[in-house]
């Protein structure tokens, strides 16, 4: 991603996010995500200038496999774009970059309501882990846990 493509990638997120109709508003923008380039690996998809699609991910690290891996945080390709495997090159993509930096798997969550994604992730042959639920404490929460309970 080029500097100039940031606040159009923050549009894919908020148009992924109304797509799957969860009644959230992502609070990414282009100054948020270039200020995250640190954090975020961010490759997108163009054809004559346009953006088609878009991945962001991030490395991480399992101790239950001792491996690092990809994270994916977001893949999003424009409607008039799907069907043309946008999705699954950027997804390969990513996962070439991530490798050679030792990734060794590739892990991403999708939103229960998400049913093409889960389709499209089944046949690129994604495992669904039913066993794993996912446990958040966002910023308010966050903030009062990590200001209470004194010192370790």
């Amino acid at each position: 991603m080029r500097a100039a493509e940031a606040e159009a990638v923050a549009a894919m997120v908020h148009a992924l996010a109304r797509d799957i109709g969860t009644g959230v508003v992502p609070k990414l923008t282009g100054e948020r995500l270039a200020a995250a380039q640190d954090l975020i690996d961010t490759i997108v998809a163009e054809e004559q200038g346009r953006l088609l699609g878009a991945c962001l991910g991030l490395m991480t690290y399992s101790t239950w496999r001792g491996a690092r891996g990809l994270y994916v945080v977001d893949l999003f390709v424009m409607p008039e774009a799907r069907g043309r495997n946008i999705g699954a090159r950027l997804l390969r993509h990513m996962g070439r970059r991530f490798a050679a930096r030792g990734a060794q798997f590739i892990k991403l969550e999708v939103d229960e309501t998400n049913g093409a994604a889960e389709r499209f992730y089944a046949r690129l042959g994604f495992a669904k882990k039913t066993e794993d639920r996912l446990h958040i404490l966002e910023h308010d929460q966050f903030t009062s846990f990590i200001s209470s309970g004194g010192e370790t």
